[in-house]
């Protein structure tokens, strides 16, 4: 997305996608899923037939031929390009608007410029951005004009509504242009913002240009605080696109709207599993007992128990322990002693909240960016942002491969690839973290099953700026805790699963790119004993 975020990536991290010409590798044991095609079957890298691991082979390598000849025919960056970067890395530092500075970059001959002018005006978040954004139309750039999207989202903007209906109305953009005004609408989340995903919803087609879109205003509208009809969704509930459909059942999820329950408890038997999980977890007792379901709704549960995915496991044993009749109890006790810790910590959940103990549970633990208020963010002289401008921004934008780092724990190693164009600040925090080695030793006291694994504070971590781009809360993602924007401090979270409702207010700091099987068999208080730095510039 941009020059430095390779436009063509998509949302979804955590599968192999080929998507527009962008072949992203994740893990050998991920699900492989098209967004832009019908493919019907989850399945795993190695079940896929030797003649197609030619074909595969062969796609990414001529994939990756075409990456590389377009990154070196971008348009280089000039030292005036590399000074007017910095001083944008340097106001979203500083949350500083400058309303002349930020007019001047926005309308930057380099498009990589202007693409980090509007970003800026996002991460600084000053409402008056938005007339900065609308001054003239959008960027004949996809990437720039997409941005500029994305940032105005990033206000939150009621007043920005009317706009976004309008974008989602014109067919003619771009569809990730679409598919970031749909993500905007999700984080105003009031009525009209819900009313224009509706419409979008209720007239768009699947199709290559919309895909993208679509599942974006699925996400979205569940974001949404009020509830509405549910026929925008519901029509989506059979598509033939498993991206689609488990979009369609986090919308009825979200809410927790006892009218969506029915729907809910159908899309259980989906034969997808990212389907399965969300409607799962549709079904908590509160809402069934308010539609008049709670006898049926806990029968697709205790079957949803047997389930072939973990997670669908998981997620039926957390629904039960709303539930307190002997079924729901037998169910739990017997879970509580399983050798799967998201299972059997699931289940002492649940039976806790029938008994409360007097010792705190599994979820329970301090994580990175809670207690304590710690220092500002600290600020640099302009200098220092063009060297981290240098280090970091200028060799992602021309292609070199990005900074890795290892992590080993009892269950084993996990390997994680760094955003530098995306996330610099971060970026250059996270090294020097690791190469202060004060990591090591630290605990994972956060540990939600089928959600966020999150390690305690780390010594001396200093409070971090966030830099909100367009990658997403995805499975496999690296990022912080906060209590809000700019509030966390380092530990460091990895998530197990997508994050949608959190959309807009994390920063996107890498992702896992080996070892996604230790990350989820993470439980509480497993350390980090060693970790160091793979790659680095």
């Amino acid at each position: 997305m941009g020059a430095a975020l390779r436009e063509s990536e998509p949302r979804v991290v955590g599968h192999w996608s080929l998507v527009i010409g962008s072949w992203h590798p994740l893990s050998q044991s991920t699900p492989l899923t098209n967004w832009f095609t019908n493919d019907q079957r989850p399945m795993t890298f190695n079940a896929i037939p030797a003649s197609v691991h030619r074909i595969v082979l062969a796609a990414a390598l001529s994939v990756a031929g075409s990456c590389a000849a377009q990154a070196q025919s971008r348009l280089p960056l000039s030292a005036a390009d590399i000074d007017a970067i910095a001083r944008l890395v340097m106001l979203e530092d500083h949350r500083d608007f400058d309303t002349t500075d930020l007019s001047r970059l926005l309308a930057s001959a380099h498009p990589e410029v202007r693409r980090r002018a509007a970003l800026a005006i996002g991460r600084i978040a000053d409402k008056r951005g938005y007339a900065l954004l609308r001054a003239k139309p959008l960027d004949a750039d996809t990437a720039v004009a997409a941005t500029e999207v994305f940032a105005a989202g990033q206000l939150k903007d009621s007043n920005t509504v009317a706009w976004f209906d309008s974008l989602l109305a014109n067919a003619r953009f771009a569809p990730a242009v679409l598919a970031e005004a749909a993500i905007a609408l999700g984080k105003i989340k009031t009525a009209r913002a819900r009313d224009a995903l509706a419409r979008f919803l209720s007239t768009a087609s699947e199709g290559p240009r919309t895909n993208q879109a679509i599942g974006e205003a699925l996400l979205s509208i569940g974001r949404c605080t009020t509830r509405g009809d549910l026929n925008p969704i519901l029509r989506f509930g059979t598509s033939p696109n498993d991206e689609i459909r488990w979009r369609a059942a986090w919308a009825l999820f979200r809410p927790r709207d006892p009218a969506a329950l029915s729907a809910s408890m159908v899309m259980t038997g989906d034969r997808s599993p990212d389907v399965r999980v969300w409607a799962v977890r549709a079904l908590p007792k509160p809402q069934a007992d308010t539609a008049g379901k709670t006898a049926d709704a806990e029968k697709v549960l205790l079957a949803a128990l047997h389930d072939a995915d973990r997670r669908v496991r998981t997620e039926a044993i957390r629904a039960l322990g709303t539930y307190s009749d002997s079924a729901a109890v037998t169910a739990m006790t017997a879970a509580k002693d399983s050798p799967d810790g998201w299972i059997s910590s699931s289940a002492v959940e649940g039976l806790a909240r029938l008994n409360p103990p007097p010792a705190a549970g599994g979820r329970q633990g301090g994580g990175g960016g809670r207690g304590r208020t710690p220092p500002a963010p600290v600020t640099r002289p302009l200098a220092d942002y063009r060297a981290i401008v240098e280090r970091w921004v200028v060799p992602d934008y021309n292609g070199a491969p990005r900074p890795t780092a290892r992590w080993e724990t009892a269950r084993g190693s996990i390997e994680i690839e760094l955003y530098p164009g995306d996330a610099p600040l971060a970026v250059d925090d996270f090294v020097k973290t690791m190469e202060s080695g004060t990591i090591v030793g630290t605990a994972f006291t956060r540990v939600v099953p089928d959600f966020v694994a999150q390690e305690q504070t780390i010594p001396g971590g200093q409070r971090l700026r966030d830099e909100v781009s367009r990658r997403g809360l995805t499975r496999a993602n690296l990022a912080w805790a906060s209590a809000g924007l700019d509030t966390g401090t380092p530990g460091y979270t990895l998530a197990n699963a997508v994050q949608p409702h959190n959309e807009g207010d994390f920063t996107a700091l890498g992702r896992v790119i080996k070892g996604m099987d230790v990350v989820d068999q993470l439980q509480l208080n497993d350390k980090i004993t060693a970790a160091r730095m793979l790659t680095v510039r």
